[in-house]
């Protein structure tokens, strides 16, 4: 189960990363999209109620099994970074500000995941 989440979790952080880079430049293009989800913060929220449980779950799981610190260190560090971002990042560092952020966030945790997933896979942990 922890391969998987791990898979998705990436997967989601690189939507994040597509999302944070092209949305500018699809607002430009496609005007029609400012009113969407997809433009709006509440999409960073809704990614966030599903980047939280898969990721969350994902590092638990890879942890339980092969206690690799850097592991959770990098998920905390990536998963704070987006509720940061989410929450309070347009109004501490603006638009920008917080679109880099994101990204942070997104490739840390993205960095976490890996290394979780090459972890258990080298260590053929049972999740």
């Amino acid at each position: 189960m922890q391969r998987p989440l791990d898979i998705i979790a990436v997967s989601l952080s690189g939507l994040c990363a597509i999302h944070c880079l092209f949305t500018p430049l699809a607002l430009i293009l496609f005007p029609v999209i400012a009113g969407s989800l997809f433009a709006s913060e509440d999409f960073h929220l809704f990614m966030l109620w599903v980047i939280l449980p898969t990721s969350g779950l994902a590092i638990a799981l890879g942890c339980r099994n092969h206690k690799d610190i850097a592991v959770l260190l990098l998920g905390l560090g990536g998963l704070s970074l987006l509720i940061v971002s989410a929450f309070w990042g347009h109004t501490w560092v603006g638009e920008t500000g917080e679109r880099l952020l994101t990204l942070a966030g997104g490739l840390i945790m993205a960095t976490g995941h890996v290394r979780n997933y090459r972890l258990c896979r080298n260590n053929h942990c049972r999740t």
